[in-house]
């Protein structure tokens, strides 16, 4: 038997079984199995220019009155006259700042590249993020409002299988960004918000950090060789004092290495997702199933290839009707491809129903760029130092195999305005009670990425995670339709939206466990109706032997 997850992000979900197969459809994700995260290198095509602060796709005056809701919390100043350094500024660095300014911390927010929306080198489309409830709900306790225009709203997933078969998958209620229109909008949002509290600087990077000091020292981020400002003498390094250090600077954190090296005792575990992809944009066609064509809303079309798990192509509609994405190959497996000839090949021979007028244009972008690695899996041993403290890809980040990355980093965000509530003023006590009210959760998180990259990788039926999630689907879904009042209405994966990651875990292994113990009895009856069975026919037949002799 082969398990399947399919993706969605309404934050429901359904099985639906089938001969040899059990199709899982996991709803409450950012992005499906082959969406990988990308980091797009200088030699892209330009990224066509998106400026969330003049009302470009319908996104600039979502927080220009920022009137704050009676319902909301409306901060304090316990933190008054502390000072918070937050390195790297995107969606988690600037809603943590949001979060820290809203109980009275000075927020400063430095970012080793240039602000998002004066950035050539950052691909815009081919990366996108779809905000599920865990994601939004840390912005809407902040009073964030969501864009509402219908191109930004999620319409589904279209997958299109190895044979041609197309299956659509509808979803509604998540908001769908490329990840640098998410970073701009958050950035305007703070300091839209807090203009006396929050300040951003960009081209900044992160040199070294002194705990016992409380120092962080930053300097200019290095030009590349060749382009404008590259002969220019570098500005003096930046000591900053800090009360409370935040290390939200993605899966290559630099704050996390340092801490790694400062602290005795502070382990990381680092997998890679081993796989490796390239970025297309700009292409047009009519794709769109009967069910999306008629609506301008977000869709996310999937491929998957023959006979290989690691490879993909995803297209994904852009607000103009064009289409960006990403073709995905196992590490190593793009440096063997010499031509876009070659490309074209793979593209023809290993997909079902790429249209035939875009492969030219994919293979020609393709074999002109080099491959970037779609994401790691990071598990740190605490995520909490002195006057310190690590949140997003920094201190958990995951592979994209069920999307959770921007909306765990942005849920974090909100734990951290829990933390600081409960903390009452006490920066001290701060990163200790964030990361005992989150790390349980991120390592959650962690393991449940394990078991998912595992299955998706096609390992076998007898691999332990394959069948720790098939037990958990299974079981759960019958004891949903026989006992809910005690099970509850659905398998706890089928809440990846907004159930606690900790909860998730646990309930897979409770299941597990439970299916086994169900397996173990079931054969041990088998084995003595077996028995029963056969011990009479054999005491007769030595019986009637005995007799004949």
């Amino acid at each position: 038997m082969r398990l399947q997850l399919k993706g969605a992000s309404s934050g429901v979900g359904r099985v639906v079984a089938r001969p040899g197969v059990l199709a899982m459809a996991v709803r409450g994700r950012a992005m499906l199995p082959n969406a990988p995260l990308l980091r797009c290198r200088p030699e892209t095509a330009p990224r066509r220019m998106v400026d969330c602060r003049h009302g470009d796709l319908a996104v600039a005056d979502t927080a220009a009155a920022v009137v704050p809701s009676p319902t909301l919390y409306a901060g304090s100043k316990l933190y008054a006259g502390k000072k918070a350094v937050v390195i790297g500024a995107g969606p988690a660095g600037s809603t943590a700042a949001m979060y820290l300014a809203r109980d009275g911390f000075s927020v400063d927010v430095y970012e080793r590249r240039p602000e998002p929306d004066a950035d050539s080198v950052d691909n815009g489309r081919a990366y996108i993020i779809i905000l599920i409830p865990r994601g939004k709900a840390a912005l809407e306790e902040l009073g964030i409002a969501l864009p509402t225009d219908p191109h930004f709203l999620t319409q589904g997933t279209v997958r299109h299988s190895a044979k041609g078969k197309v299956s659509v998958n509808k979803e509604a209620g998540n908001v769908t960004w490329s990840r640098s229109d998410l970073a701009q909008f958050l950035i305007n949002e703070a300091r839209k918000r807090y203009p006396d509290s929050i300040s951003f600087h960009f081209e900044k990077d992160l040199a070294s950090i002194d705990l016992g000091a409380k120092v962080a020292t930053v300097i200019d981020t290095p030009p590349l060789p060749g382009t404008i400002g590259s002969g220019i003498a570098p500005s003096p390094p930046m000591q900053l004092p800090y009360d409370l250090l935040v290390g939200a600077d993605g899966a290559a954190s630099k704050v996390r290495a340092e801490l790694q090296t400062a602290l005795p005792g502070f382990t990381v575990d680092v997998s890679d997702s081993g796989r490796e992809y390239k970025v297309y944009l700009n292409l047009t066609g009519d794709i769109e199933p009967k069910e999306f064509k008629s609506n301008p809303g977000a869709t996310l079309h999937l491929w998957s290839a023959k006979d290989d798990a690691f490879m993909s192509f995803t297209a994904h509609r852009n607000p103009d009707n064009t289409y960006s994405g990403t073709f995905s190959m196992r590490t190593g497996d793009h440096a063997n491809v010499r031509s876009a000839a070659q490309y074209e090949e793979i593209l023809r021979t290993r997909f079902a129903g790429v249209p035939e007028d875009w492969i030219p244009s994919i293979a020609a972008q393709a074999s002109s760029k080099f491959a970037s690695p779609a994401g790691k899996r990071i598990r740190c041993s605490t995520l909490a130092a002195p006057s310190a403290l690590l949140l997003g890809d920094a201190a958990h980040a995951v592979t994209p195999v069920f999307g959770q990355g921007a909306n765990s980093s942005l849920e974090s965000c909100r734990v951290l305005g829990d933390a600081l509530k409960e903390s009452a003023g006490n920066v001290d006590a701060l990163p200790a009670k964030f990361d005992t009210l989150r790390r349980p959760d991120v390592h959650g998180l962690y393991e449940i990425d394990c078991k998912a990259f595992s299955f998706f990788s096609r390992k076998g039926p007898f691999d332990p995670d394959f069948l720790q999630l098939l037990a958990h689907v299974i079981l759960g879904t019958i004891l949903s339709k026989v006992v809910p009042f005690l099970y509850g209405d659905k398998p706890k994966l089928l809440k990846l939206g907004s159930a606690p990651y900790g909860e998730i875990l646990s309930a897979i292994q409770r299941d597990a466990t439970t299916a086994a113990w169900l397996a173990a009895g079931l054969l041990v009856g088998v084995l003595i109706k077996t028995w029963q069975f056969l011990m009479p026919k054999a005491v007769a037949l030595m019986k009637a032997s005995a007799g004949a002799a």
